[in-house]
């Protein structure tokens, strides 16, 4: 709590905002040199200030009137710090400045408001993971309140873009997961960005009337996304493992390379996911956990290999799982211990397979990429661009296309007639 020693009012002119030869004037307060401002709706010739005394030079015409206005506000400001101190309350620079302009702080949206309005208004529409992610998020939120500005919550109008560049640089200098490592760019940007869905909440039920976000951009870094050519995974399912775990983990890897399914839906499959298509082929209809978006996907025959494999894969909880259970934690480690037996150096996880799906098995293979974007689920084209990495086989297999239409005898490219 602050006390009468390190408390201070002064006022201060804005030199840079000049308009008609006038600069604004501000009242500004110190508490353990922390400033709060507010503009005194005054302004005067910047010749006529008196930096050092806070006021108008006492020659001024101006100085008897704009001087006692100062005066009242310093007063007002006084009082209003005095009667927060013997009402006991914590004291910050917005509680003072709330007090001055009659703001009744219980009618306050803070962010505490905002992130308890936020998780049980849309706690159901998020999977258990994305919500544990926004429960992060607003942790390293009110620890960055806390070491910025000593309380963890503020209002919600009181955050404007220099706060949001402020915690982002916050994010940045913060220890990862990791010993000796920090948050790297683009999870800092996911933790912006979750900030931004619930400021965007804000606005939509009227407790900030402009988005400070609007002005703030993310920017992500690009990553190549790892997949698996024809022959790496041609050598993963040729490959004969002695371990039966590694041998279950490896057909579930390959079964996501040739369906796409992420792993989490893979774990949710039953024989009631199992269903005749409109081509009288197998499908897989399901609901993608993620997003909650309905799929339905017609099998390649390599897919179904697997699931005719594990057809006599014993109940589990009372379940008839499409295929054998495994946590994601185990499956990946075990896909590393696969990815050394096959002479694979890249890092093998259950997303690569999907990776693998979109690049080497569909878009690879001329599948248009409005049906691959079905097929994986997706509420947005770009997302799937995302995965569509153009291999050098497709480039070099189309280039070799258009050299044989232009090395056709008698071939004329189109030409353009002058009107």
């Amino acid at each position: 709590m602050a006390n009468a020693q390190n408390f201070t009012v002064s006022f201060i002119i804005r030199t840079q905002r000049i308009k008609e030869g006038k600069a604004p004037v501000f009242a500004r307060f110190s508490i353990n040199g922390r400033r709060t401002e507010f503009s005194v709706k005054r302004a005067v010739d910047p010749e006529l200030w008196n930096k050092e005394a806070g006021k108008v030079k006492s020659k001024s015409k101006e100085a008897p009137q704009i001087n006692t206005h100062l005066d009242k506000i310093r007063r007002r400001i006084m009082d209003c710090y005095e009667e927060a101190l013997l009402a006991g309350k914590l004291i910050n620079g917005q509680t003072i400045k709330n007090a001055y302009f009659g703001i009744n702080e219980q009618q306050i949206k803070t962010t505490d408001d905002l992130f308890e309005y936020h998780n049980t208004t849309c706690q159901t529409k998020l999977s258990p993971k994305t919500y544990q992610l926004y429960l992060i998020t607003q942790n390293l939120w009110r620890e960055f309140l806390s070491k910025k500005t000593k309380s963890n919550t503020i209002a919600v109008k009181a955050i404007d873009y220099t706060l949001l560049v402020d915690f982002e640089l916050f994010l940045r200098k913060r220890d990862g997961r990791l010993v000796d490592t920090k948050l790297c760019n683009n999870t800092a940007m996911k933790h912006q960005a979750r900030i931004r869905k619930m400021l965007n909440l804000a606005e939509r039920v009227g407790w900030i009337s402009s988005n400070p976000f609007k002005s703030y951009k993310l920017k992500y870094d690009k990553f190549d996304r790892g997949f698996l050519d024809n022959d790496q995974l041609s050598r993963l399912e040729n490959f004969t493992f002695l371990s039966p775990r590694l041998q279950t983990v490896a057909d579930l890897f390959i079964f996501c390379c040739y369906s796409g399914v992420a792993y989490i839906d893979l774990q949710n499959l039953t024989k009631d996911n199992l269903i005749k298509g409109i081509d009288g082929q197998n499908w897989l209809s399901f609901h993608r956990h993620k997003t909650r978006i309905s799929v339905k996907l017609p099998l390649l025959s390599r897919a179904q290999t697997i699931i005719d494999k594990y057809s006599d894969y014993p109940p589990l909880d009372g379940q008839s799982w499409l295929l054998p259970r495994i946590s994601n934690q185990k499956g990946n480690a075990y896909l590393k211990e696969i990815a050394d037996l096959v002479g694979i150096r890249q890092n093998l996880t259950f997303h690569m397979a999907r990776h693998t799906f979109a690049t080497t098995v569909t878009l690879s293979n001329g599948v248009p990429i409005e049906t691959v974007s079905k097929i994986l689920g997706h509420t947005d084209l770009k997302t799937t661009q995302i995965y569509a990495k153009v291999i050098e086989n497709k480039v070099a297999n189309d280039m070799q296309s258009l050299r044989n239409k232009l090395e056709r005898p008698g071939f004329q490219p189109n030409r353009k007639t002058n009107q």
